[in-house]
């Protein structure tokens, strides 16, 4: 697979979640079970950090499995009630996104507990609190939801990171299996199937047309919003 640095962008879900992180001398450092984003000042969403351990991850089970699976982790876990936020690795140390998260810095020492006081900023959110999300807009179907979040940046250039768009369309998050993007090497005939159950997938860029409203769990894009195939 292409390494960030060949890539003009990448999406978060496919290319970030789920993949091992290794330091600069090679040593695991861990796993990437959720991205922090911070809605900056200009509203763009900035990555912000890699969330490691379960706090990160079972909540992307879902409002019912997830939080299920979390409260019961805390009971578990009550003797040591900081451990019910995941630990965290400033995104600005991603040197390099390919097969692996590769950092610039040794792994020793790199990862941290969340501070309370972070974890309850209104400008703070989660990759996996979007993924998901139905979305309202008139030219998609009904069942359409945030499916990925596509980013830009470079590696070593600390605050470039952006998310720039969503896949929105029916289906589930992690269904595409990148065969929706031309780069994304393949078996020819899969991806000629995932293409057609894929056929009403969209990419939005964010902007006014999209409004993210975490009350009431959902992503409206208003009508005359310019929508994409996807592409590679």
């Amino acid at each position: 697979m292409a390494s960030l640095a060949e890539r003009e962008g990448y999406d978060v879900g496919l290319h970030l979640l789920d993949r091992q992180v290794v330091g600069a001398d090679d040593r695991l450092v861990g796993k990437v079970d959720d991205v922090e984003l911070v809605l900056d000042d200009d509203g763009a969403l900035v990555p912000t950090a890699l969330l490691v351990g379960l706090p990160a991850l079972l909540p992307r089970f879902g409002r019912r499995l997830g939080g299920g699976l979390a409260r019961a982790h805390r009971l578990v876990r009550e003797a040591a009630a900081d451990q019910e936020l995941p630990l965290v690795v400033d995104f600005d140390l991603v040197e390099d996104v390919s097969s692996e998260v590769r950092l610039s810095e040794p792994a020793p020492g790199l990862l941290h507990r969340m501070a309370h006081e972070r974890a309850a900023d209104p400008r703070r959110c989660r990759v996996g609190d979007l993924l998901g999300l139905p979305v309202r807009c008139a030219a998609l179907p009904r069942r359409s939801k945030v499916l990925d979040l596509r980013m830009t940046g470079a590696p070593g250039r600390p605050g470039e990171h952006r998310v720039v768009a969503f896949l929105v369309g029916p289906g589930r998050p992690g269904a595409l299996f990148g065969y929706d993007r031309s780069s994304e090497p393949g078996p020819a005939a899969v991806a000629a199937v995932i293409h057609w159950l894929h056929r009403h997938a969209r990419v939005v860029e964010l902007g006014d047309g999209v409004v993210i409203d975490h009350e009431a769990g959902e992503v409206r894009i208003v009508a005359g919003t310019s929508l994409s195939p996807l592409r590679g």
